[in-house]
């Protein structure tokens, strides 16, 4: 959208893009300088940075606000979501890098892990919808398409025709994380600060333009040439993504903002599960310097 809207070239840039998506890690990629800019989760950058070997990448922008990673169940439109304690008793699909967020959400909501079953799937919802699991580890704004597509199917099987999608959010119930986070390296920070306040602000541009005009912007995305999603697709993401992009940080300082805490947080989680093997403030990993302070309507 920032592209298509020329606020890059406002800025007197010239971008192009690199295709990125599940599996495609950019951190290499802008360490090395093949890239001067990536977005992956925050999770990815402060991992880099705690390597034993450091990878020098910090985070300069949070486009989601808050971690889209949930226990998705099945139900009725009018169902309130799930709370952790529904989840005693049934049997819970994730990835097998999943665990973590099961045993830190029994342990933050004493949960009794004796009376959940878990299975590991694929990352899909088909076990869902077939009756395998009872719930599945997925993201708010990825499979739960696949979930509202076949519940609305004219033959859909009686178990999930009508049906939707429900969430129980990690970040409701003590564990937070950033999701997309726009990052550069340290080089670049030091080095060109006024490339990174100019790139930082025409992304925040577009960010502030898709949420506030977002049947313009899947018009934008749709006829842009790299783009594989269609319109159909891209009005629903839109529709669960702009309230992934907005915060209490972001209403009170600006589109992209990122709380030291939510770092601080996210790195102790990751060192008690032993997905790191020490922290480092928030500060060495992230920076909102080069914030514009650009809000959504």
């Amino acid at each position: 959208v920032a592209d298509s809207k020329g606020y890059f070239a406002e800025e007197g840039l010239k971008v192009s893009f690199i295709d990125g998506g599940p599996g495609k890690n950019p951190i290499p990629t802008v360490a090395v300088g093949q890239a001067q800019f990536g977005v992956i989760g925050s999770s990815f950058i402060f991992s880099a940075r705690v390597a034993p070997q450091p990878i020098d990448v910090v985070a300069v922008g949070a486009l989601i606000q808050q971690l889209s990673y949930a226990f998705i169940t099945l139900g009725n439109p009018g169902d309130p979501d799930p709370t952790p304690k529904d989840l005693e008793g049934k049997r819970i699909g994730m990835q097998a890098d999943g665990e973590m967020y099961i045993k830190a959400l029994a342990k933050k909501n004493n949960l009794d892990m004796s009376k959940i079953k878990v299975e590991t799937v694929l990352a899909n919802a088909e076990p869902l919808l077939v009756g395998k699991v009872d719930y599945f580890t997925g993201h708010l704004h990825n499979q739960t398409y696949q979930v509202e597509q076949e519940a609305a199917k004219p033959e859909a099987p009686a178990s999930i025709k009508g049906k939707t999608w429900k969430a129980l959010r990690f970040s409701q119930y003590g564990i937070n994380s950033y999701g997309d986070t726009l990052f550069t390296s340290g080089k670049m920070v030091k080095e060109r600060p006024e490339l990174v306040r100019k790139v930082v602000r025409a992304v925040a541009k577009g960010m502030k333009f898709t949420i506030d005009s977002p049947a313009e912007a899947v018009k934008l995305v749709d006829a842009y040439p790299q783009q594989i999603e269609r319109a159909d697709k891209l009005t629903w993401r839109l529709k669960v993504q702009n309230p992934l992009n907005q915060s209490a940080d972001t209403k009170a300082n600006g589109l992209l903002w990122m709380n030291p805490k939510v770092f601080d947080d996210s790195m102790a989680f990751y060192k008690e599960y032993d997905q790191i093997k020490s922290v480092v403030p928030a500060s060495d990993t992230m920076t909102n310097a080069f914030n514009p302070g650009i809000k959504a309507n």
